[in-house]
């Protein structure tokens, strides 16, 4: 499970640095389209969860605390990967 974890991380860490889409949100789109709902455009946190979660910050604030918070995770796990060598996984 740690394996699934750390790609999990590492991916999204790279969905909000590049300008990727993730795949579940372009999915999550068109089935709304073909429902004939309109779909909204932007990331799935800003759309669903940033004015209720975050009602005063910035899209880029927002985007750069959630990259901090899966960066010190990777280096959490790199750290105990180093520590204790690689039986530990």
């Amino acid at each position: 499970m740690r394996w699934l974890h750390i790609t999990s991380l590492i991916w999204g860490v790279a969905i909000e640095i590049l300008p990727w889409s993730c795949p579940l949100t372009l999915a999550e789109n068109w089935l709304e389209l073909r429902a004939g709902s309109t779909s909204y455009q932007g990331s799935f946190v800003l759309h669903y969860l940033d004015m209720l979660v975050y009602p005063n910050i910035s899209p880029l604030l927002l985007t750069q605390a959630a990259v901090v918070v899966g960066i010190v995770n990777l280096g959490i796990y790199f750290r105990r990967f180093r520590r204790r060598g690689t039986t530990a996984w």
